[in-house]
């Protein structure tokens, strides 16, 4: 593609496409140059907190550019190009730290990689020394690339049944920052205990007004309205069961684990009462009760 800079904005076109990505000079906060590999530059720029914090990058420079884009960053922009380093030293440990939206971590001083909130599709603990890190599934690439799936962190010295640990307050942060858990103010209904067949398990189920969430004792799952194909209430033979089975579009993930069907169990023979946490208004247009048995 091709980088272009003016005045006041700068941005780039895919000559392919002809899509282009343009931004404002006005929303940088900071600008590095760093290497990449022999005589190959990359230009990351971060973008303020109304701009989410967004980290843009383009690639393909060489060491001459740096001159012409520090001159035009000063003169223009009124920022200052920086030499950064990658971290290039093959370790897997480091420290992690939340900048704005980026989930950084960083290896010796130098920057190893980071993460947006924005690209997170779901944030668990599956033990008290682990943090597993689900990314979005990009489905406009090329079939035939790679995507990174999962990141998984891991403490030594977590703690004993330290909930508010480390590494629970990065899953809190994380949370937060990604919007994968619905305010408390959204929930509408909240069924407790209830056991899933698949995933296996037995999970608190939030009911909200634009998604499910079910609250597991390791893993936390989040299923947009949007995504459920098909729903079937299947009763089990020579059984007092009844199985309410989810079929979705976008398979929930767990590790390498794909689940294209969400399976919940109940008791056809017991009676539950759920509190509906609407307005009378909103529990009158769509015909509900204030308490449904």
């Amino acid at each position: 593609g091709l980088f272009k800079m003016s005045g006041d904005l700068f941005g780039w076109k895919n000559r392919k496409t002809g899509s282009v990505h343009q931004y404002k000079a006005a929303d940088i906060v900071s600008a590095s140059w760093i290497m990449t590999g022999f005589d190959a530059y990359q230009l990351r720029i971060l973008l303020g907190p109304h701009k989410n914090d967004l980290m843009v990058r383009f690639d393909g420079f060489h060491e001459k550019n740096f001159a012409d884009l520090s001159r035009h960053f000063d003169a223009h922009f009124k920022v200052k190009l920086q030499r950064g380093q990658q971290a290039y030293r093959g370790w897997h440990w480091g420290d992690v730290k939340m900048e704005g939206n980026n989930l950084q971590l960083t290896v010796d001083g130098c920057a190893a990689f980071d993460i947006h909130a924005q690209e997170i599709a779901q944030v668990t603990t599956p033990s008290k020394n682990d943090l597993a890190i689900e990314l979005i599934q990009d489905d406009t690439r090329d079939q035939q690339e790679d995507q990174l799936l999962e990141v998984r962190f891991y403490q030594p010295f977590a703690g004993d049944d330290d909930a508010e640990g480390p590494l629970q307050q990065l899953k809190q942060k994380l949370v937060k920052k990604s919007g994968v858990a619905e305010t408390k103010m959204d929930s509408v209904a909240l069924l407790n205990d209830v056991p899933l067949l698949v995933p296996r398990g037995r999970y608190e189920i939030d009911i909200g007004r634009r998604a499910l969430k079910f609250h597991g004792k390791s893993y936390d799952y989040t299923i947009q309205y949007s995504s459920i194909n098909r729903m079937f209430l299947v009763p089990r033979p020579n059984s007092p069961h009844v199985n309410f089975i989810l079929s979705l579009e976008n398979a929930m993930r767990q590790g390498q684990t794909s689940y294209p069907f969400v399976v919940m169990q109940f008791d056809s023979e017991s009676v539950h009462s759920v509190d509906v946490n609407l307005e009378p208004a909103e529990l009158q247009q769509r015909g509900l009760e204030k308490l449904i048995e």
